[in-house]
């Protein structure tokens, strides 16, 4: 979070993460669509992230104005390296997971790859903001909610669900993830 009382500006760093094609990048273009932004994106031939998607929403409150810079990871491993670099400064993290039962030892395993990737930059998972999306929810094999609450889960951290290719959950996973970084900026302030 980077604070410019002067132009009565602060910054933060979110950053949607999660498994490959989990539905990061889908996040943050329909929450472009929806705010009239622009996404720019870097894609292979089979439309997944290589090395990231970026966006900056802008919001006014409280006489600041608030300026969200949006990542989102890529998901497959050989671009750890590159998932790391984003990672550095992140202030709050949406942690995208894909519904489908096939993907559920996966999910749980990228939950320890994020805490992995916080500790590096001497962040903490319980203290940083982190709201978890269970994604895809439409799906055939989309696992029964309850399951997922119990297998790919953090104690303490808001969870929320999405369709987001239909835009379902888009914006209200977005919400939660920048009500948390301004009661996060409020505490700071007092």
């Amino acid at each position: 979070m980077l604070i410019d009382s002067a132009k009565g500006v602060v910054r933060f760093k979110v950053v949607y993460h999660g498994v490959a094609q989990s539905g990061k990048t889908t996040n943050i273009e329909q929450l472009a669509k929806t705010s009239d932004l622009d996404v720019l994106s870097f894609d292979t031939k089979e439309e997944r992230t290589l090395v990231f998607d970026y966006m900056t929403k802008k919001v006014s409150m409280d006489g600041f104005t608030l300026t969200f810079s949006i990542y989102t990871i890529p998901g497959q491993d050989i671009y750890r390296d590159i998932r790391k670099m984003i990672m550095r400064g992140v202030d709050g993290v949406v942690f995208v997971v894909d519904s489908s039962e096939k993907r559920l030892q996966e999910n749980k395993d990228f939950l320890k790859v994020l805490e992995e990737d916080l500790k590096l930059y001497g962040k903490n998972i319980k203290e940083t903001p982190i709201v978890i999306q269970y994604n895809k929810r439409d799906l055939p094999d989309a696992l029964p909610i309850e399951v997922l609450k119990r297998e790919v889960s953090l104690p303490g951290k808001r969870t929320t669900e999405a369709v987001a290719v239909q835009g379902k959950g888009v914006e209200e996973t977005f919400n939660m993830i920048m009500e948390e970084l301004v009661d996060k900026f409020r505490k700071m302030v007092g």
